[in-house]
């Protein structure tokens, strides 16, 4: 794929490109967001990892210029301020998803492939005249196998933990997860705190369904096409006592600025992969 890294940060700028570049991808690197809006509107890329706060233009505004100039170009945001306004901001704009920094490789790996997969996808679908696969079909399958389109870790003083959403999903169904992005903040904000211990199950947006699982220090959100049920309830406990268990002493401290908990996007890779 060709790439674009924008990132002030020159290390981190180093690191990611090598990655990419060692992976086989053509990446062209720039340190602000003026230089970012010039070579997406002089050239194409099929993938832009932008950094929400940089000199000159900010993410927000690269991503903005990018859905005017190339919309084809699957945009990822990248930002060190883990909270749910930043993620709404940037999945509204029209970004493909969200890294916390700083995040690991394989986050990162995992990310890039899900891009070049559906780019495949529809090169193929261009091709043949097929459509693209932009999801697996439920037919036949139990809700939480194959309905679970996002997953969402967030502490409970607000902020965000860590965010992912089924490569796939996000072309028909941006607008309805921006929106069920919406509700986890104002029920974070509000709600909430005024719960005091007692348990929220399940919020319903349109066809979507919000199910909330309550640790110590976390909250473990899933976004579902269908209904709650007791294996999906199951699936959830586990993972979530896996990783409050893995980050007893970070959660009990973590003000989104400290080191960022361990296996959170493997927590919720794992969630999202079909149980067979």
């Amino acid at each position: 794929m060709k790439v674009l890294v924008a990132e002030d940060d020159p290390t981190l700028r180093e690191e990611v490109v090598e990655l990419l570049r060692t992976s086989g991808h053509d990446v062209q690197a720039v340190s602000d967001g003026d230089e970012a809006v010039r070579l997406l509107e002089a050239d194409k890329f099929d993938l832009a990892l932008v950094d929400w706060n940089m000199p000159g233009r900010s993410g927000g505004e690269v991503l903005r210029r990018a859905r005017e100039v190339r919309p084809q170009t699957a945009v990822i945001v990248m930002t060190g301020y883990g909270n749910v306004d930043t993620a709404v901001e940037a999945l509204r704009s029209g970004a493909k998803d969200f890294l916390q920094k700083p995040f690991d490789i394989e986050s990162l790996e995992n990310t890039v492939r899900s891009i070049r997969e559906e780019l495949a996808s529809r090169r193929k679908a261009e091709t043949t005249g097929t459509p693209a696969r932009k999801g697996r079909s439920s037919r036949g399958r139990t809700a939480e196998a194959t309905d679970m389109m996002a997953a969402f870790l967030h502490a409970k003083q607000g902020l965000l933990v860590a965010s992912k959403v089924r490569a796939g999903e996000k072309t028909g169904d941006e607008d309805l997860l921006v929106a069920t992005l919406n509700i986890i903040q104002n029920f974070m904000r509000i709600s909430f705190p005024m719960l005091k211990g007692k348990r929220l199950r399940s919020i319903s947006q349109g066809d979507l369904t919000l199910v909330t699982e309550t640790g110590k220090h976390v909250f473990l959100t899933v976004v579902i096409r269908g209904e709650d049920t007791r294996g999906l309830r199951e699936r959830m406990r586990a993972s979530l006592k896996d990783f409050e268990e893995t980050n007893k002493a970070v959660m009990a401290v973590w003000d989104g600025l400290l080191e960022p908990p361990k296996g959170a996007e493997e927590t919720l890779s794992r969630l999202l992969k079909p149980s067979r």
